[in-house]
């Protein structure tokens, strides 16, 4: 099934080519001295080959005695509550992310999210050295209004086949609820089975829901993604724009990363400063360029066609890779 999708995979991006926010990142464009889109592959290649060689934030010395030290140029700190509050757009993010995604527009009042986040992402380039701030990333790139579509592929028809076949299989060989509960089989998750049943639905002709939120009162052009709230036991969207007061509440109290003190020892939770957190100059840069991409994505009137394919290993990298270490940094 996922070879039959991939295929639908479009052309290479080309120099001038708007970037496709179904395929492409947004908020920059590939290095090299050809101005063209970076494709979501291309960008996990780099993130991971960065984050393979990265010294890390501390080295061992002897001097002044025997212990951890950050290194400056290779660290940064965090207040912890800092952390949790630059992590936690991560969640919305993938679920945007997510291939299959139908196409979307914001519509929410998500300007100011989109700044303060993009500040942010600015704030912990600074703390990395870096001297002046960047634009924001909304109109620095020029992003494609309509992406590729089904219709654009020439042997649309074999590959609906090869793709509705693929499917057949995939769906009939996943276990049902009912079995599930009768045997304690808990190989797949709930969800799967249940997006399973979707699809054999759907290719029956018996149903056509394409896309399930996690919740149905979600309206992802001005809701977050990430789930509802329950305030007196009733499901409430949250909106978008409403994670900006976190944002907003650590600019007020000045808690930003900052480069290490001279002959800063290396925090840990158990000895040192609880109340802090250091990351690797390497993951703070990455964290830094995917908080701009997500700046750029809920920015008011931001689109994007159907999420392709592709999409599926950038969500891998941010929910189970850099998003998870991150994550481990703080808390208990």
């Amino acid at each position: 099934m996922e070879a039959a999708l991939s295929v639908s995979e479009g052309p290479a991006p080309q120099e001038g080519e708007p970037s496709d926010p179904a395929r492409h990142l947004i908020s920059r464009r590939a290095a090299g001295p050809v101005d063209r889109p970076i494709t979501f592959a291309e960008a996990v290649a780099e993130w991971e080959a960065r984050m393979a060689a990265d010294p890390g934030p501390w080295e061992t010395r002897s001097e002044p005695f025997l212990d951890d030290y950050l290194v400056p140029g290779r660290a940064v700190v965090v207040p912890e509550g800092h952390m949790m509050t630059l992590t936690f757009p991560f969640g919305d993010m993938v679920n945007r992310l997510a291939p299959g995604r139908p196409a979307l527009k914001i519509a929410g009042d998500t300007a100011e999210l989109s700044r303060l986040v993009h500040v942010a992402a600015d704030d912990l380039r600074a703390a990395m050295g870096a001297s002046a701030p960047t634009p924001h990333p909304v109109g620095s790139v020029n992003v494609a209004r309509v992406s590729h579509r089904p219709s654009d592929v020439d042997d649309l028809r074999p590959r609906y086949d090869a793709l509705f076949r693929a499917a057949s299989r995939a769906s009939e060989n996943m276990p049902t609820l009912a079995y599930m509960r009768q045997t304690g089989d808990a190989s797949v998750k709930p969800t799967t089975t249940k997006a399973a049943q979707d699809v054999q639905n759907l290719l029956a002709g018996r149903a056509r829901v394409f896309w399930r939120e996690r919740h149905e009162l979600i309206d992802p052009s001005v809701h977050s993604t990430a789930g509802v709230q329950w305030p007196e036991g009733q499901p409430v969207p949250r909106p978008i724009g409403d994670t900006a007061e976190s944002f907003a509440r650590r600019e007020e109290l000045g808690q930003k990363p900052r480069a290490p003190h001279p002959g800063e020892r290396r925090i840990f939770r158990e000895k040192g400063d609880p109340d802090h957190v250091a990351i690797s100059a390497v993951r703070a840069g990455i964290l830094a360029e995917l908080l701009d991409e997500y700046a750029a994505r809920i920015h008011p009137g931001a689109e994007s066609g159907i999420m392709h394919l592709s999409a599926f290993d950038l969500t891998e990298f941010i929910s189970e890779g850099i998003g998870r270490e991150l994550a481990e940094t703080y808390g208990f």
